[in-house]
Formats: C-alpha cells, structure tokens, sequence
C-alpha cells in the first residue's frame, strides 16, 4: 500500500479547510437565529475564533443543536492537526496505513478498519445491559 502522496495530502486539507468554514457559518447561523443576546455577540466573533476556541465556545453553549457540530468540528480540527504533524492517514490505535479510499469517504477516518471494528464492538458492549 503506498501513502498519501503531497497532492493528496493537499486536497485532503483542502476538503478539511472547507468544511471546517462550512461549520463555522452553520454554527454563525444557528446562533443568530437564537433568542439569547449572548448567542448573536458570539456569532459575531467566530470567524475570528482559532479552531480550539470555536470548540470551547461550541461546547460551552447549551444549545442542542450544536452538540453534532461541536463532534465535527473536533474531528476536522483532530485530522488538520494530525496533517501538520505527519500523522494524517495513519490509524491512531495501531499506526497502520488506513486505505486512500476510507479517507476518500471520510476525510476525518481516525481508525484503520480493523481497529475500527474493534472500537465499535467495545463501544456497543459499553451499552449492553
């Protein structure tokens, strides 16, 4: 299997990059569209806010609706950070190659698919009663 070459690597952080703004202008609208006075000063400053503030901010707020959000934005900040430091496209359980085509379906993919699979039959049996 052969890694991510530069290119790839570059329009993977390109499709980060982008939906990262997409989130951050969901996340603008949700709270302009809030009744609380907070929510719409906030919404103000998100563009100014570094990717570790907006996630702060994000999970801070009591508003249901940026609960799913705040996750992506984690995930997208995670997988841009991990691109800066060499690591993008390396399974973070067992460091192994995960496949072009995972990450083509899922830019954020953290997990190679057997380990994966191993993380989510440990999550279901976390809910087993």
């Amino acid at each position: 299997m052969t890694h991510i070459n530069d290119e790839q690597l570059k329009n993977f952080q390109a499709q980060l990059l982008s939906s990262l703004e997409k989130l951050r202008n969901d996340v603008s609208d949700i709270l302009l569209s809030s009744s609380h006075a907070g929510h719409k000063l906030a919404a103000k400053q998100l563009q100014k806010l570094s990717n570790d503030q907006l996630v702060e901010l994000t999970s801070k707020l009591d508003v249901s609706s940026l609960a799913h959000k705040t996750n992506e934005i984690k995930s997208i900040d995670a997988s841009l950070n991990d691109i800066e430091l060499g690591l993008y496209g390396f399974c973070s359980d067992c460091e192994a190659e995960i496949s072009i085509d995972k990450l083509q379906e899922n830019v954020t993919t953290k997990r190679c698919d057997i380990c994966e699979k191993k993380y989510q039959k440990q999550k279901y049996n976390q809910f087993k009663l």
